[in-house]
């Protein structure tokens, strides 16, 4: 039993110094994955470019919420034209957004039932 504890107390102290560098040369190279390699969608960066997008097409838009159609969707509206945008409360923030504020929304194209939308993940005050 002596001998037991002797060597699992030897192990234990022994096991910090076995941490010793990290960095380059120490790490196995990383395993490729598979996947696609190629050009990336650019996504969707005006309202009209909306409707001929993609379900999950990422968007990045910037320009002005002009309406509240229900209670997580607006009318976006950017030079280009306009589109619905469903923003959950959460992601404004405590800010106060009006007709006459700029913003960028962060979001995807989410296609339900016929319908084309924004579903926006992150909303930002331009000032």
């Amino acid at each position: 039993m002596r001998v037991l504890l002797t060597a699992l107390l030897v192990l234990a102290l022994a096991t910090p110094a076995m941490a010793a560098f990290q960095g380059p040369g120490t790490e196995p190279a990383p395993q490729s994955r598979g996947g696609f390699k190629g050009p990336q969608s650019q996504g969707v960066t005006k309202a009209s470019q909306v409707a001929a997008a993609h379900d999950d097409t990422p968007v990045h838009l910037t320009g002005r919420l002009v309406e509240q159609l229900g209670p997580y969707k607006y009318t976006f509206r950017d030079e280009t034209g306009s589109v619905v945008v469903d923003i959950d409360q959460r992601k404004f923030r405590g800010q106060t957004v009006t007709p006459d504020t700029r913003i960028r929304i962060v979001g995807e194209v989410d296609y339900d039932h016929g319908n084309k939308e924004v579903d926006v993940d992150y909303l930002e005050v331009i000032r």
